[in-house]
């Protein structure tokens, strides 16, 4: 993988891994850094056969758990826990050494929103996850299914699920890198509300045609259009992997 911007210091040269890790890294402050991490196919396609697994590339399958590596939680919808899992190890061995090594947590925790608290308590996320498990509901999910789900993983309960809420909330827990994995809906509320500090976008070389063409956001509710500013690229074997920060006019 080589980074094609910025060019300093070492332009089109090949990046090792603590390269990748420094370059993930959330810049300095005491506010929580919110970063979504999504893939698309060359002509728009966000998923594939209901999952974004069969758009990774080998490229894509380096830099995405590096991103999980350096962050203090990973946040994720309940719908798209629902349609990949989530279960077991989110980290290779060698990832986890290197957060012990760099004094974090051996495990990001993983945040799951679920307005209604919809997900079943025999969902294998909470009986084959090592790592530990926030999930955070609204304050007027049924009673009966949030009962259920403290049996399995701890719950949190705020008044709302909007982007602040929920940022603030892990905040409040010392959890400020937020590493958002989707899904489509969570990225648009977080897109309207002006609350993404980060799009991480891999760019896959493929083509999928016949299918939606409903991109990282397929939840069908329209928010204002929001220019960003190219941070930083990566290119490798086809693939492109933008970082896209806010504050970019129009030229």
């Amino acid at each position: 993988m080589r980074r094609l911007l910025p060019t300093h210091p070492s332009p089109a040269a090949e990046l090792s891994d603590e390269e990748l890790l420094a370059d993930a890294a959330a810049p300095a402050g005491d506010g929580v850094f919110v970063r979504f991490n999504m893939v698309t196919s060359l002509d728009g396609v966000g998923v594939l056969d209901g999952a974004s697994a069969g758009l990774g590339t080998s490229a894509d399958r380096r830099l995405f758990p590096r991103l999980r590596a350096v962050s203090d939680a990973i946040v994720v919808g309940s719908g798209t826990v629902r349609a990949e899992g989530y279960e077991g190890e989110l980290l290779p061995p060698e990832l986890r050494a290197w957060r012990t090594q760099h004094g974090l947590a051996e495990r990001p925790v993983t945040v799951i929103l679920s307005a209604r608290a919809s997900l079943s308590p025999e969902a294998p996320v909470f009986s084959s996850s090592p790592g530990p498990l926030l999930l955070l509901v609204g304050a007027d999910a049924p009673a009966e299914r949030v009962a259920a789900l403290r049996a399995v993983a701890e719950v949190q309960a705020l008044a709302s699920l909007e982007p602040d809420a929920v940022s603030a909330a892990l905040l409040a827990r010392g959890l400020r890198h937020l590493h958002h994995e989707g899904g489509p809906r969570v990225l648009r509320d977080y897109l309207a509300a002006g609350a993404v500090d980060s799009l991480c976008l891999t760019l896959s070389p493929l083509l999928a045609p016949g299918r939606p063409a409903a991109g990282i956001d397929s939840s069908g509710d329209a928010a204002a259009p929001a220019w960003m500013s190219l941070h930083r690229l990566y290119e490798q074997d086809s693939t492109l992997l933008a970082d896209y920060r806010p504050g970019a006019s129009r030229a």
